[in-house]
């Protein structure tokens, strides 16, 4: 095979295609992943899952040196801090991550290039360097996983430019932290900004314009997660949409206007309404990969695109937008391709995780899905407040829901509430995919005291109901 030809060629640096390409050099084939950047990670490592979820660690640290007196211990906060110190760990977690990602590559023999990716057809890609150098290699495939950006509404007049305005992408950049901020938005990424901000002591107010946050959660899990943001301080908006935003007199805030007419001055906005893909300058339209209205490429179930030879994976195809699920969709592109792929995977068979504070983590299906589909199904909770092992660490927030199938036994779903929530739904994970029986919690043997113990409580209540 000649130097500049390879069996697939992976454009992005993220999860997705790092994993595609390790998969591909395991399976016996020559690999190539190109990123835009000197560094690789893609916004994973360096704006997205790392730095935020190294920013909630510190968030949640800081809250319980505050609440240390709950141990009997008295520990002095400040209440300077400066988003720099606050971003310490994540700065540290970012360099060594970049390293590990840079051995894996050479570890596994993954060509990598440096700059900018561009289809020609569906065999050639071109790569155009810094110094605007262009270099052409061929490949019998191509995967496309080039991540996303914030959506930024072109009609609503948002003033990002004025320095008081921000999205998630460029929250880091905020030079003096805010008393105040507004978050416009209450999915997953505003969901999780807002209450690692307000765990900080700053007063947040959290906005979306349907009648409740997080609403592809299971309800019962929606509502119980605004409570506990309301109880840590969060005034919480919904049913509300931004009408308008401008620069207060004072030039160091902002006055927002709802469609209700209501008003309120913030100093900081961040905006979080989406996601698109980044699939500008690709070339995907002279090849004819299409993409929908969020600017997200079209697949089929195995991540084709409409052209059978080039994939795409990752945030760039829209939900579910997780680094965990982007690295094995990465994964199953090269075995599609070079033999070996499992079947398809159900997006009710992999977690969701969501790191706002306390944590929210589910798989399968929720309470209201199961009605629509006509299940005759049972629903058992444990409250963490309940739990020896909460009552002891002071994590008393939070349940644990199960949702299993009557006639069965089966375990359907999982919905967790608590700080420790995307570790402990490895379990209930196991359970949903092994298809097994709400008995295994009530029959087997759980360590005590623990927060997993909530498993067995939330089973012992779903019989309970029974009789």
């Amino acid at each position: 095979m000649s130097i500049n030809r390879f069996d697939i060629i992976a454009i992005g640096g993220g999860p997705a295609a790092q994993k595609c390409a390790i998969q591909a050099t395991k399976m016996g084939k020559k690999a190539a992943l190109i990123e835009k950047d000197p560094y690789l990670g893609g916004g994973c490592v360096h704006w997205g899952t790392i730095p935020s979820k190294s920013l909630q660690e510190t968030s949640r640290f800081y809250r319980n040196l505050r609440l240390s007196n709950i141990h009997g211990l008295q520990t002095p906060t400040s209440n300077q801090l400066t988003l720099q110190e606050l971003m310490h760990r994540a700065s540290t977690v970012i360099e060594k991550e970049e390293d590990v990602t840079r051995e894996q590559m050479i570890e596994n023999r993954v060509t990598t290039f440096t700059g900018w990716g561009k289809i020609l057809d569906p065999h050639t890609v071109e790569v155009t360097d810094a110094g605007g150098r262009k270099k052409v290699y061929e490949t019998d495939y191509i995967l496309v996983a080039t991540g996303s950006s914030p959506r930024r509404p072109v009609n609503e007049n948002i003033p990002f430019e004025e320095g008081l305005v921000y999205d998630s992408d460029g929250l880091f950049s905020i030079k003096n932290m805010p008393s105040s901020l507004a978050v416009i938005g209450a999915g997953i990424i505003g969901s999780e900004y807002a209450t690692i901000f307000s765990q900080l002591g700053i007063k947040v107010h959290l906005f979306d314009s349907q009648d409740r946050i997080l609403g592809f959660l299971d309800q019962e899990i929606s509502v119980a997660m605004a409570q506990y943001m309301k109880n840590a301080g969060i005034e919480i908006h919904t049913s509300r949409s931004i009408q308008s935003y401008q620069k207060h007199a004072d030039g160091k805030s902002v006055q927002l206007t709802t469609d209700k007419g209501e008003t309120l001055v913030v100093d900081q906005v961040l905006i979080s309404r989406g996601r698109v893909g980044n699939v500008d300058n690709l070339g995907l339209e002279t090849v004819g990969v299409n993409v929908n209205d969020r600017k997200q490429i079209i697949v089929n179930e195995n991540y084709q695109t409409d052209i059978q030879n080039i994939y795409a994976c990752g945030d760039v195809i829209g939900f579910p937008s997780l680094a965990s699920v982007s690295m094995y969709q990465g994964a199953y592109v090269a075995k599609h391709i070079f033999g070996g792929a499992p079947h398809p995977v159900d997006t009710e068979s992999f977690p969701i995780g969501i790191y706002t504070l306390p944590e929210i983590a589910t798989i399968g299906p929720s309470e209201e899905t199961l009605k629509e589909r006509g299940v005759n199904y049972g629903v058992g909770i444990a409250k963490f407040d309940t739990i020896t092992r909460a009552q002891i660490s002071g994590d008393g927030d939070g349940m644990v829901k199960i949702l299993y199938d009557k006639p069965t036994r089966r375990v359907l779903g999982v919905h967790i509430i608590s700080d420790k929530a995307t570790e402990l739904i490895a379990l209930g994970q196991c359970i949903v995919n092994l298809k097994g029986p709400i008995e295994y919690f009530t029959e087997h043997i759980f360590n005590y005291p623990t927060m997993i113990g909530a498993y067995k409580n939330a089973a012992f209540n779903a019989i309970q109901k029974e009789n």
